[in-house]
């Protein structure tokens, strides 16, 4: 494996160096760029301003200290930021870039993937460009701070126009989200200006917009606003001017560009050609702080050695399996016999009536098997052990929500059968209601409140189910709280409980000054060896006691699962917690504060959370990609293969969770690496151990037979959270209705 990736090291050639500073003093550093920024740069760090000369012959402004790089990493990085910008502008004056984060727009034509399908006229009033993103990181290695940077990119729409001008033209933005633009004060309008989001367009005026913001309505000048930048303004703008089929037929061609532009081997070309211009450039102040970029993407960092999973299937550790698909087909479910308690399930099924002859064929094939899916020829009953599966099938007249609601409720309130789980069809287009209306979510919401798991299926899947059929056995299994397989885990004289806390804001929307006052805390509880115990939801409340709420939560929890599991005292307990954000030191105290309500237990606890959205990408150079039997064009390209990681410094990992094996088609793009943070204060720090555990976690979502990019302690979380922020809007709907069915997978 020929590894490569989007870092690139900064090298420093000295150890100390000089710089300017002052003590801080509450509004100095304002004044200071207000009378010199053109020639020098300010920041400060602690209790001082630095300052840096863009030339050598500049006065001094403050005193002339020597430090030591090692000591100051933090003021040594502050000052590659700010002389970065400075080399980057007096190069390409041209070009105004933001400065955090360091983005600038790509100037080529080839970047700009809507120019040449416009009418000339539009050229320059629509865009979808590539914008250029420069990070600069720190890692550790050896004791010793390394400085680098990170290339990446993004494409980005614009609307250049202002809404005055889109009014005269006759452009109706009543209902749309607007923006404004902020220009830097201080730039000299080298800096290009920042969009804010400020609300809705409620009505217009020749000249002016009443526009719903958080802080109310307020008038602004047509003028001043903007079209936020996103697929739908610029949708209907082009609807406007072009009519919706031509508008439409180009939208589709930028999205087959983008994704030609998104292949592994364009980006590694583009990001390697941008850093060896950065290579180019003379990095340097009137001070004589100097450095340069190399233009050879590192991967100079250690990494871990990861064992691939295997697939329990049985309590005696004796059925084991490299794929879960074989492992099922070869040995049944870990919880045959044993833990599963649903045999002979009733299933409801509701379908529309122009559909019931595909419906009634699907159940027979999921059921009994469907000779032309290789991976499901024998059926439900044989692969899960099922002794029977009763249909009852309920057939709608129309596509509304009161067929659904009034068929179902009849079905379920009569009494005659107890149903185990539901099958409903669904239509793609019901996502373009609000839940209130959507046939999806008010369906769903009236079997969780009896107790019932639903699975929907679409009529397309329902006539063709090759390619479903397994995955969709698989998630009923799950939804009748099965457990297929489970992870081998080693014998440990520790008990072990990996907490899954997931949280959600109540706010109104995410425009500028949008209130975030309400918190929701989500839990998941697993096994050492991936086996779902159950999730739990705290109480809707302010931030300032969302801490407590959580710590009130968690006990309870723990109380429970040290009951079952038969804790007693003097035990080794090992707790990981898995948190979608770096946790701050209050949320780290809190738990401290749970540890010291169980002091009869020698408890030790891990924090560790996960970022999808960072900069960092791995390539590897001698991955060309293969062919599958259902494609004719190569996949995987560039991709590293599964588990592939870069301890970036202490407790910092990135780790590849979608190999070339695991890409559907060509054009699913490029899938980075998880960034994995061990929070310092964490009892039980090893690394090896806690990635590892990781690393297997994401082979037993439920969801597919495929791995997943979150460990399932997230997944879960995640899946819980976005799905009762769908309920809330859903009438009658109580958040205490799923309580009855924590330990089955009802979200997946």
């Amino acid at each position: 494996m020929k590894l490569r990736s989007n870092i690139f090291e900064i090298k420093l050639d000295f150890d100390n160096f000089q710089v300017q500073r002052l003590p801080y003093v509450d509004g100095q550093l304002e004044n200071l760029r207000v009378d010199h920024n053109q020639k020098y740069s300010f920041f400060r760090s602690g209790d001082y301003i630095y300052i840096s000369p863009s030339e050598v012959d500049l006065p001094p402004l403050g005193e002339l200290v020597t430090l030591i790089v090692s000591e100051v990493p933090y003021v040594v990085n502050s000052l590659i930021r700010h002389i970065f910008f400075r080399a980057f502008r007096a190069r390409f004056g041209h070009i105004k870039p933001t400065f955090s984060p360091f983005t600038f727009p790509s100037t080529k034509d080839n970047h700009n993937l809507i120019f040449d399908l416009l009418p000339l006229e539009l050229r320059y009033a629509v865009s979808y460009k590539k914008l250029n993103e420069v990070f600069f990181k720190m890692a550790e290695r050896d004791g010793y701070k390394k400085f680098l940077v990170v290339i990446n990119s993004s494409y980005k729409w614009a609307i250049r126009q202002n809404c005055q001008v889109l009014h005269s033209m006759g452009f109706n933005i009543t209902d749309l989200d607007v923006a404004v633009l902020e220009r830097h004060e201080l730039s000299n309008d080298v800096v290009a200006p920042s969009f804010r989001s400020i609300g809705r367009v409620k009505s217009t005026s020749e000249t002016s917009a009443m526009v719903e913001t958080n802080s109310g309505e307020r008038e602004f000048l047509l003028k001043e606003l903007f079209l936020n930048k996103n697929h739908e303004n610029v949708s209907s703008y082009l609807d406007f001017i072009l009519g919706d089929s031509n508008a439409q037929t180009i939208l589709r061609s930028v999205k087959h560009r983008e994704a030609e532009r998104n292949d592994p081997g364009v980006i590694y070309s583009e990001l390697t050609q941008l850093a060896d211009v950065f290579s180019k450039l003379d990095f340097r102040n009137g001070d004589g702080f100097t450095f340069s970029v190399s233009n050879q993407s590192s991967v100079d960092f250690p990494s871990l050695d990861l064992e691939p999973p295997q697939y329990l299937f049985d309590v005696s550790f004796s059925k084991t399996d490299s794929s879960p698909a074989k492992g099922l087909n070869s040995f049944g479910p870990y919880d045959y016999g044993k833990f599963f308690e649903i045999s002979n399930p009733n299933v409801l099924v509701v379908c529309h009536r122009n559909s019931a002859g595909a419906f009634t064929q699907f159940l027979a094939r999921l059921r009994d098997g469907f000779n032309e899916s290789q991976t499901f020829s024998k059926g439900m009953l044989a692969k899960y052990r099922l002794h029977s599966m009763t249909f009852d099938c309920v057939e709608v007249e129309n596509f509304t929500k009161e067929s659904f609601v009034n068929a179902i409720k009849s079905a379920v309130e009569r009494g005659e059968k107890t149903y185990d789980l539901a099958i409903i069809e669904t239509r793609e287009e019901f996502k373009k209601f609000s839940p209130i209306d959507d046939i999806y979510w008010v369906s769903k919401s009236i079997l969780l409140k009896h107790g019932i798991t639903v699975q929907f299926i679409k009529e397309a899947n329902a006539r063709s189910p090759k390619f479903i059929l397994d995955s969709c056995a698989l998630q009923i299994y799950a939804k009748l709280g099965g457990t297929p397989w489970v992870l081998p885990s080693s014998p440990n004289i520790a008990h072990e409980l990996i907490i899954g806390v997931g949280s959600t804001l109540i706010r109104a929307n995410a425009y500028s000054g949008s209130s975030a006052t309400r918190f929701v805390g989500i839990t998941t509880f697993f096994n050492a060896d991936g086996k779902y115990l159950f999730s739990n939801k705290s109480r809707e409340v302010v931030y300032d006691d969302y801490f407590q709420e959580l710590l009130s939560s968690l006990s309870g929890s723990l109380d429970v699962i040290s009951r079952e599991q038969g804790w007693v005292e003097g035990d080794i307990v090992r707790i990981i917690f898995h948190v979608f954000k770096p946790m701050k030191n209050v949320e780290v105290d809190v738990v401290s504060a749970l540890v010291n309500n169980y002091p009869q237990f020698d408890i030790k606890f891990t924090f560790v959370s996960f970022g999808e959205h960072h900069p960092y990408l791995l390539f590897d150079l001698d991955q060309s990609g293969f062919t599958s039997k259902f494609a004719s064009t190569s996949k995987g390209k560039l991709l590293p293969r599964r588990g592939t990681n870069l301890m970036l410094e202490k407790g910092i990992c990135v780790l590849q969770l979608k190999g070339p094996a695991d890409i559907k088609t060509d054009k699913q793009g490029f899938t980075g690496p998880l960034l994995v943070r061990i929070h310092p204060k964490s009892t039980f720090v090893d690394a090896t151990y806690i990635v590892q555990q990781i690393y297997r976690l994401t082979n037993i979502s439920y969801r597919s037979f495929s791995p997943s990019q979150l460990p399932v302690s997230l997944l879960y979380a995640q899946l819980i959270t976005e799905q009762l922020n769908k309920f809330k809007g859903v009438p009658e709907w109580d958040p205490i209705f799923i309580k009855p069915l924590r330990n089955k997978k009802w979200f997946i």
